[in-house]
């Protein structure tokens, strides 16, 4: 496709323009808009920091828990033993 003079002289122009809007796009709503999804993103972390920590609290106690039953198990099976 061959551009007439007319076409070439105004396309660097045109070119300036497009790239100007898109710079101004970019620093007056992608730059914003990426500030608060950091921050969103920073707060959903801590709450997944949050939720793992009671996660594994929840865990250990039922592991503790387990241990306890195991223990009262073992000793009612060897105080059997020994009553026998």
């Amino acid at each position: 496709m061959v551009l007439g003079p007319t076409a070439r002289a105004w396309l660097p122009y045109l070119n300036f323009g497009v790239a100007s809007s898109a710079l101004l796009f970019q620093t007056t709503m992608l730059y914003p808009w990426h500030e608060e999804l950091d921050a969103e993103f920073k707060k959903l972390k801590q709450e997944h920091v949050r939720q793992l920590q009671i996660y594994h609290e929840v865990k250990l106690k039922k592991l503790e828990d387990l241990e306890k039953r195991v223990m009262a198990t073992e000793r009612a099976q060897q105080d059997h033993k020994t009553a026998k």
